[in-house]
């Protein structure tokens, strides 16, 4: 198959041509307007031809949740979100007792690197919690939050890199070992729902510490000890190049202005984008839903925790992700798209085979038009959604 009269969007710019797919792979890259000869080809318009994007961090849509731990939630989630241009996506649990995270593993490890029916492939499963601090515990129930036991994140390392990533507060005892025992096992060791300062974070680093969690919210900034400054979580993720800041792109959980303070300390290499989308997402405003006990309703922009006191999660697809980075916060649109897209596929050291337009790599591609409305959605070169 061949995609003719695109703008392929590559890491580091915009180049107008035509990209052929054989067995599922990107087979050739060319300046070409028109198909070749023969060709079964797909006129794009002259529209963004972009890799699919990965998205790290999401727990659920239309009113599914990871925590049901059934394929019926898994395909209602993934293709939602497919047809919000994501091609990859790792579900996302909530502060949890044991057996209830240890249910979604179970059920995920079946399907994973797949996906179900027409949705997203899943690519394992971020544990958010339940290793979080007491004071930062946001939207996530304080009543199962507990610090790491060797004796519980052993059985959930038992599932290998089906485990993409773990979000912990790293002051909290026992949090170095785990720290440690995730990146032996290749996941991402992140920073959330924390309250550290750097004399936590310093041996973390060490340790391994390589993302922070939904950058500046539910996190730790600058403390005083009598005339002396501690750095938080927010300035040790923006210093360290060593440390990945997620970002929720929804303009609500992180301002334009922070989000370019963010970029400028990071650099274009160091942010990727998430939407953290609860199971409100894709639901009207004013729908009433629970995190595992904790009421929460949706907003027009956002999830919010229903009495008030802070933001749920958010409602957001990834192409309006890279959509408001873009266009409300001023960053190049190739930057942009590689925040969504390579800059996670690194993170999982999975670059060779996804994240960017490259020949050899897997045919996961999103078509969008210049209102960032996304007409097609292809995984491994099979279309999964035309819109």
């Amino acid at each position: 198959m061949q995609f003719t009269n695109a703008r392929l969007i590559l890491p580091d710019e915009i180049r107008r041509g035509s990209l052929a797919i054989r067995n599922g792979r990107i087979a050739r890259l060319s300046s070409a307007t028109k198909p070749a000869r023969g060709a079964d080809a797909l006129d794009l318009k002259g529209g963004f031809l972009a890799p699919g994007f990965i998205d790290l961090h999401v727990h659920g849509a239309m009113g599914a949740d990871t925590m049901e731990a059934s394929e019926q939630a898994f395909r209602t989630i993934t293709e939602f979100h497919l047809r919000g241009g994501t091609t990859s996506m790792a579900l996302t649990t909530v502060t949890a007792p044991e057996a209830d995270i240890l249910r979604v593993l179970a059920a995920v490890k079946p399907l994973h690197n797949r996906s179900v029916g027409n949705g997203a492939r899943i690519i394992g499963v971020h544990i958010e919690g339940p290793y979080l601090a007491l004071g930062k515990a946001g939207a996530q129930n304080p009543k199962f939050i507990r610090n790491p036991e060797p004796g519980e994140w052993r059985k959930y390392l038992r599932y290998g890199k089906l485990v993409t990533e773990v979000t912990l507060a790293p002051e909290n005892p026992g949090s170095i070992a785990l720290i440690k025992a995730l990146r032996k096992n290749g996941s991402i060791a992140s920073a959330g729902h924390t309250d550290a300062n750097d004399e936590h974070l310093v041996p973390a680093l060490a340790a391994g510490l390589n993302q922070s969690t939904h950058t500046f919210n539910a996190m730790s900034t600058i403390t005083k000890r009598g005339p002396y400054r501690l750095a938080g979580m927010i300035e040790f993720a923006m210093a360290q190049d060593e440390i990945m800041a997620e970002l929720i792109a929804d303009l609500i959980h992180v301002p334009p202005i922070l989000i370019r303070m963010l970029i400028n300390a990071k650099g274009h290499d160091g942010v990727v984008i998430i939407t953290d989308a609860t199971c409100g997402a894709g639901l009207p405003a004013g729908t009433k839903f629970k995190l595992l006990g904790v009421d929460a309703v949706t907003t027009e922009h956002v999830a919010a925790m229903a009495d008030g006191t802070g933001l749920a999660g958010s409602t957001l697809t990834m192409i309006e992700g890279v959509r408001r980075v873009h266009q409300k916060a001023g960053v190049p649109l190739p930057v942009a798209v590689r925040m969504a897209t390579l800059n996670a596929a690194r993170q999982l050291g999975r670059e060779k085979e996804f994240g960017s337009i490259a020949v050899g790599k897997r045919a996961d591609l999103v078509w969008f038009d210049d209102k960032f409305r996304v007409r097609g959605v292809w995984i491994d070169g099979e279309m999964k959604f035309r819109g």
